[in-house]
């Protein structure tokens, strides 16, 4: 049997084949690298500061965001969206749009006492991954306590079990001895541990099967013609078919722990008899195909030899078995262990034990596996391990990058398949990834070279989209419609944009940048200056809440620590409410003998105007334009014209050009003269005259003098969302979220806070960590007062596709 291997030279846009041109198997190749360069994806890791919480704390992260191929940082999207949501009842509470930099980005939530206890998710993604299955959204589950209530009545969890079976290669085939791997899960899709008995006809005992490892394990069955097997489960005697055997096809069975140098695929074929024809084994790894094989039909077996050495990198490998027609036939997947991708980090403490309230300091370092030093960028989580529990089989950046984002739906304990320490580890992996599926894309699609929809483009940026229509929703015809988009930014020139709308007026202002609680003036005209026109604008669809199985009782219930975090929480929101209620009662002593102080208007940059002019009922009536309401009534400021022709000069106000009409600002957004006559009077709450020295912090611009309107609806106290203004919207919309920065108390400084008791689960959070050409970087934080074992967690990433997690621990005695 003649077997071909044919590495592919990575990064490269042109793959060279020893097949003639007409080969399949160069056309599953070329389909398949069209197909990723059309669809690339992304993966979204989150770095938590810790795994359970109590109301009144904070939930502090940062993630990284990858191309889901290189793993290299993702700086293409420029928002990520994070989601805090009540897993339970299926409902976003809150939503962070956060500004990656660099492809990462940090936040955080507040839990309020407001909420009730449970199970909650955090949920983050980009607007293109919602192009994909929704199942690879990061997603991170955790339980959030009432720390008052200490007694909680434990759960009924029923436990009726789920058994599968799951042929390697996909399907069984009569005659043909196959290895079958099977997985036990209860209600809520955890492992549960089965044995049993494989019975044939219903009747005869053949083998008997018990899980190794979280429900999951494997027997070998060699199916025979037109019987039926039927698993028995030993306590329960329920009763489970497994899938039927195929009378001919191919079955896998893949070696991947007992030899160094190859992934050994032995192919097995029963198939009527006819020329031989042949078979192609592919083996990629995310996206990038590695290595190929070629064998035929002719006899009843085949053996494929992969090569470890044409994998530069650890992780899955999806190995697919395909016909002369391109078809696939049996795939499976594989983990390869290479630490070519992977960073070795340390954390060393300068001391091995340290007192209560010192001060510690971390040095951290980051090499590549032959010892070099990295530059890269970090996060450090620093807890109480005498509070929060520390758990070496949760999840980590290493093993959501190389395997759960891989893998569609929950996997149970993932830190447990890359624990150094575990010598199971590797074969309980290969059992896991028996009964895996990937999902990343469908094969039929690949070969059909079908294109996928993507509604959701790669944001660089914010988009506002909505729609311009006659006020009861009928298309404007004939007309083309101008669209001007206003935004006041703090510390930033406000922002005008116009555009063109759409045949159906539909229209789009993309890559905005601007932070939460921004005001947004969105106006329309159809035609020279049709305003009866009514403007929309597009909610954000989030995507589906799914309502997990999770139960609300804590693994921990009975342990000590947890019991320790549930009284010091409580202690610590008595303490905070304590000192809010004595700053309450020193407030209510003070009597202060003042005027009162006139409340500022947001929207004015400038000091005391030259004058004012207050658009009350008296001085609008009759009027149709603004301009028509100040004329007269301003000294020095000269309105002549009428209808949509006014002509405004303040005397005396010039720039190097000679005399020019005024600088007009609206709700604190500088504006044509155009849109200002446009606005309906009654809408005006006030106007402004600004003349020489006070008109001069508007720089060259103010050189004519300054007219600004305040609305009504530009105030503070407006709600604009209750009121439809033709041609006009005015909205306060969300945009990247203000980064908080996490408290860390410095006990050398004689601070009154400082005497108040000290037993934070979190000591220390730090989202921003780069390492020096060195590779090392040091971080400095206060013990609590604690007497404990503290825990650190180090995890981040080079940026090329090398990524790294480690734990240390330190005693405070």
């Amino acid at each position: 049997m003649q077997l071909r291997i044919f590495p592919l030279l990575l990064g490269s846009l042109c793959l060279v084949y020893a097949f003639v041109a007409d080969d399949p198997l160069t056309r599953i190749i070329s389909q398949f690298d069209r197909y990723h360069q059309q669809f690339p994806q992304e993966k979204v890791y989150l770095h938590c500061d810790r795994s359970y919480y109590a109301l009144g704390e904070s939930i502090w992260f940062k993630g990284y965001l990858f191309d889901a191929s290189s793993h290299q940082s993702d700086t293409v999207s420029k928002v990520l969206y994070v989601d805090l949501i009540n897993a339970t009842e299926g409902k976003i509470l809150l939503q962070k749009r956060l500004l990656p930099q660099g492809g990462t980005a940090e936040g955080d939530f507040y839990l309020a006492d407001t909420l009730r206890e449970g199970v909650y998710q955090l949920r983050a993604y980009t607007n293109w991954m919602r192009n994909f299955d929704e199942d690879f959204f990061f997603t991170k589950e955790f339980r959030v306590y009432q720390p008052s209530v200490t007694d909680r009545p434990a759960v009924q969890i029923n436990r009726t079990v789920s058994l599968t079976f799951f042929p390697e290669g996909g399907t069984l085939v009569d005659d043909i001895e196959s290895r079958v791997a099977f997985n036990a899960v209860d209600a809520l899709g955890q492992g549960v541990d089965v044995e049993g008995v494989i019975l044939e006809n219903d009747r005869d005992t053949i083998t008997v099967f018990q899980s190794e490892h979280l429900g999951m394990g494997r027997i070998s069955l060699q199916p025979k013609p037109g019987k039926t097997y039927t698993a028995v489960l030993k306590d329960t005697q329920q009763r489970i078919p497994l899938p039927a055997a195929q009378p001919e096809g191919h079955v896998l069975i893949v070696d991947n722990l007992s030899n160094k140098e190859f992934i050994r695929i032995f192919v097995f074929n029963q198939l009527p008899k006819s020329s031989p024809k042949p078979l192609y084994v592919l083996a990629q790894m995310r996206g990038e195909v590695m290595a190929t094989a070629k064998g035929n039909t002719e006899k009843s077996m085949f053996v494929a030899n992969i090569p470890r050495n044409k994998f530069s990198e650890g992780g899955i490998v999806h190995l697919t078995l395909f016909d002369e027609k391109g078809e696939p036939l049996a795939e499976r997947l594989v983990y390869l262990n290479n630490p070519g991708n992977s960073l070795d980090l340390s954390i060393k403490p300068t001391k091995t034990q340290y007192k209560p309230r010192e001060k510690v300091t971390l040095e951290l370092e980051a090499k590549d596996r032959t010892g070099r030093p990295v530059l890269g960028e970090f996060s450090l989580a620093v807890t109480d391990a005498g509070q929060v529990v520390p758990d070496s089989s949760d999840e980590t950046l290493v093993s959501y990058l190389l395997m759960s984002s891989d893998l569609k739906g929950r996997i149970e304990q993932p830190g447990y398949y890359f624990n150094p320490n575990n010598p199971n580890a590797i074969y309980h992996l290969d059992l896991l990834l028996m009964t895996q599926g990937w999902r990343r894309f469908v094969w039929k699609q690949v070969n059909a070279g079908e294109a996928l929809p993507t509604p959701h483009l790669i944001e660089r940026g914010f988009s506002l989209e909505g729609k311009v229509t006659r006020p009861r929703g009928q298309i404007i015809e004939k007309k083309s419609i101008a669209v001007t988009l206003l935004m006041r930014r703090p510390n930033q020139e406000t922002l005008i944009r116009v555009e063109s709308a759409e045949a159906d007026g539909s229209y789009g202002f993309h890559q905005l940048s601007f932070g939460d609680s921004t005001r947004v003036m969105i106006q329309a005209v159809a035609g020279k200056n049709d305003r009866n026109v009514s403007v929309t604008l597009n909610p954000f669809p989030q995507p589906t809440v799914r309502i997990t199985k999770t139960p609300f009782q804590s693994v921990e219930m009975k342990a000590d620590e947890f019991m320790e975090y549930l009284n010091r929480a409580n202690q610590s929101l008595d303490i905070a409410r304590q000192l809010r209620l004595n700053k309450a009662k020193l407030l209510k002593e003070i009597t202060v003998k003042a005027k009162k102080v006139k409340e500022s208007d947001s929207r004015k940059i400038y000091g005391t105007p030259d004058n004012t002019v207050k658009f009350d009922d008296m001085n609008t009536a009759g009027a149709i334009s603004i301009f028509q309401v100040l004329q007269g009534r301003v000294p020095g400021m000269v309105v002549t014209g009428s209808g949509f022709n006014y002509t405004v000069q303040i005397r005396g106000a010039a720039n190097f050009n000679g005399a020019v009409e005024p600088l007009f600002v609206l709700d604190g957004m500088p504006v044509d003269k155009e849109i200002v006559n446009s606005i309906n009077p009654r809408d005006v709450d006030y106007v402004d005259v600004l003349k020489g020295a006070a008109a001069a912090i508007y720089g060259s611009r103010g050189g004519g003098g300054v007219v600004s309107i305040l609305t009504k609806r530009g105030s503070s106290s407006y709600d604009p969302s209750k009121e439809v203004v033709p041609g006009q919207l005015i909205r306060t919309i969300n945009g990247y979220a203000k980064i908080r920065e996490f408290y860390s108390p410095d006990y050398s400084q004689d601070n009154p806070e400082n005497y108040r008791p000290d037993y934070r689960p979190t000591l220390y959070w730090n989202p921003r960590i780069k390492t020096d050409e060195n590779g090392k970087a040091t971080v400095t934080f206060w013990n609590s007062d604690h007497e404990t074992h503290i825990q650190a967690r180090l995890e981040g990433t080079s940026g090329d596709g090398r990524v790294g997690t480690t734990r240390m621990t330190y005693l405070v005695k």
